[in-house]
């Protein structure tokens, strides 16, 4: 099985530009917190909350190539298949899918091979994607990969292993923030010489436990339901920093917690209400506090964008036909995603065979060409007019609010007295 995802290039180097444009255009991405090392053997490891689109805000944190652990099934479908074995990903067999799992072990000489090499391999150590309330129970498997590869050579290879931690403001909303916070690297060879330089079962627990450790400080891990939403709806009231979105969010918990007044029960439910409703308008507790903006800031910028956007039709028009054909279906949000994101390369496929075909008619070679060039061009402009577009939306939601004076004085009446009560001691 080869090691390096380069060798397939235009094939990879296609699939990382249009997964990462398809991405960004769904979802406005932050990248923020350490630098993935340029050099070492990296283990990439990641929460799995929303489907495919989380193997896609990956590679958007580091320009070095990597190799992602998906499961069997998905490498053995016919078109995702086709693209997922040429970017070299490496195959895991689970028990549940029907397959034999002793084929597991060509995989972890694979990801022995390919980490010597001093390559990136990614896995999701949750095991499969669900919606979840923080971080769920890491699977083994990470933790014997790295204890096996740092051990492959004498005197050790240098391994590190970098968490990563996901953070989606909306997960199924168009344009809503996806925050990828990279945590610091964990040596595995010190944790490995505590343990005898052996692949023992108590080294690996430390190495699981180190992981684990790390990816919860990279993202918000409630103990309820109920303590992931309230957390969620405050942190839009409080007032925003410019932390990355998980810290933020860790903050606001941390502020629940804390509340041990005989009325947070009663505060926490209005926490929820009002922070429901500001994120339907996708308004912020900052934004209603403020002063409503006027009628040309709200207006004027869609008189530059609005045609922008039109002529952007050929790029975003099969895209937002696939995610309305898809929304209508009863799918969990990572389903959605997932499948906006398939329908986005089903989207390729189909559109831009079109562009050369109507250019070619109209005006041969020459015509076919601008005709591509055109359909980049409207790939590139599309996010920023639509982001105009959604800002005016916002700006319009805030100037509904100025049309009745006592509930706008009402809302910021409940807010300061909600940024009052969860301020920090």
């Amino acid at each position: 099985m080869p090691g390096d995802p380069t060798k397939s290039g235009s094939v990879y180097r296609g699939v990382v530009w249009w997964g990462g444009l398809l991405v960004r255009t769904y979802h406005r991405v932050e990248i923020a917190g350490e630098a993935i090392p340029e050099s070492n053997p990296i283990l990439l490891v990641q929460n799995h909350s929303n489907g495919l689109c989380d193997a896609h805000i990956l590679m958007c944190t580091t320009a070095r190539p990597i190799r992602i652990l998906v499961k069997y099934k998905l490498i053995s479908a016919p078109a995702i298949g086709w693209m997922l074995r040429q970017m070299e990903a490496v195959p895991v067999y689970r028990q549940k899918d029907g397959v034999d799992t002793r084929q597991n072990a060509k995989s972890f000489e694979a990801i022995d091979e390919s980490l010597r090499s001093g390559s990136v391999i990614a896995l999701f150590p949750e095991g499969e994607s669900l919606n979840a309330i923080g971080l769920r129970s890491l699977r083994t498997g990470v933790a014997r990969m790295a204890a096996s590869a740092e051990l492959s050579r004498e005197g050790g290879i240098g391994l590190q292993i970098v968490p990563v931690g996901v953070t989606y403001e909306e997960r199924d909303r168009l344009r809503g923030l996806a925050s990828a916070l990279i945590g610091p690297p964990i040596d595995v060879a010190p944790i490995l010489a505590e343990h005898g330089n052996e692949p023992s079962r108590a080294a690996t627990q430390a190495i699981l436990g180190r992981v684990a450790e790390g990816m919860k400080a990279l993202i918000l891990h409630a103990d309820t339901q109920e303590e992931h939403d309230t957390a969620v709806a405050l942190e839009r009231l409080l007032p925003r920093s410019g932390a990355p979105l998980a810290i933020r969010r860790q903050r606001a918990l941390a502020a629940l917690r804390a509340d041990a007044s005989t009325r947070s029960a009663e505060r926490q439910e209005a926490v929820l209400q009002l922070g429901r409703r500001f994120a339907d308008a996708r308004l912020s507790g900052d934004d209603v506090l403020a002063d409503a903006p006027s009628f040309g800031a709200t207006y004027a910028p869609l008189a530059v964008w609005l045609p922008v956007l039109l002529f952007c039709l050929p790029f975003w028009l099969p895209l937002a036909s696939f995610a309305h054909f898809i929304s209508r279906f009863p799918k969990t949000p990572d389903k959605v995603v997932t499948l906006r994101v398939l329908f986005g390369y089903l989207g390729l496929v189909l559109t831009i065979p079109l562009v050369l075909a109507v250019g070619a008619w109209l005006g041969g070679w020459v015509g076919a060409a601008i005709g591509l060039a055109l359909y980049w061009l409207a790939a590139q402009l599309f996010v920023p007019a639509l982001d105009q577009w959604l800002e005016s939306r916002k700006k319009r939601a805030r100037r509904v609010l100025d049309r009745s004076r006592d509930e706008l004085e009402g809302l910021r009446s409940s807010l300061r007295s909600i940024r009052e009560a969860y301020a920090p001691r």
